[in-house]
């Protein structure tokens, strides 16, 4: 059963990536100026170890379900806790290891530059959320910190979903 769950989720990621590929590589080439060569490189760097990441992510989960039931047993057993917890490091920290793999790859083939302007604008795509969530209604705003268009914000969804953010 978990590994049903765990390849549907799979196979729903890899669908997502598919359908929002190319509206990422057109972000790509107009706001950051990357060739369409770039693009396809920088979008396989992330589509490319999608699946793995997904995997490494879903052990996360399986683990810390295992450690919580684990937990709930009157008897439980140190050893055991430890073992489980290891386990749960483990794939916390394969997480950790595809996303660095996946930003050094990124960086090295935009550069430092480029790197830095699209770490800008997924910040500011992540604070624009954040006030979302905090608030209902828009409040004023400085002048040049409006909140993105809709079609703008879709548009950086789907590049911080291809770059895990």
């Amino acid at each position: 059963m978990k590994r049903a769950v765990v390849i549907l989720a799979i196979l729903a990621l890899a669908a997502t990536l598919v359908g929002a590929q190319e509206a990422v590589k057109n972000q790509l080439v107009k706001r950051f100026g990357l060739t369409e060569q770039q693009a396809d490189k920088f979008i396989a760097i992330y589509a490319d170890s999608a699946i793995e990441l997904a995997k490494a992510r879903a052990e996360v989960n399986v683990q810390k379900a295992v450690l919580a039931k684990l937990l709930l047993d009157v008897e439980v057993g140190e050893r055991e806790v430890e073992k489980v917890l290891r386990q749960a490091v483990e794939a916390e920290v394969q997480v950790r290891m595809v996303q660095i793999r996946r930003e050094l790859a990124a960086r090295k083939l935009i550069g430092d530059r480029r790197w830095i302007q699209l770490r800008d604008v997924l910040r500011r795509l992540a604070e624009v959320k954040l006030r979302a969530s905090v608030r209902n209604a828009p409040a004023r705003q400085p002048a040049g910190d409006a909140e993105l268009d809709p079609k703008e914000q879709a548009l950086l969804q789907e590049l911080a979903d291809l770059v895990g953010e």
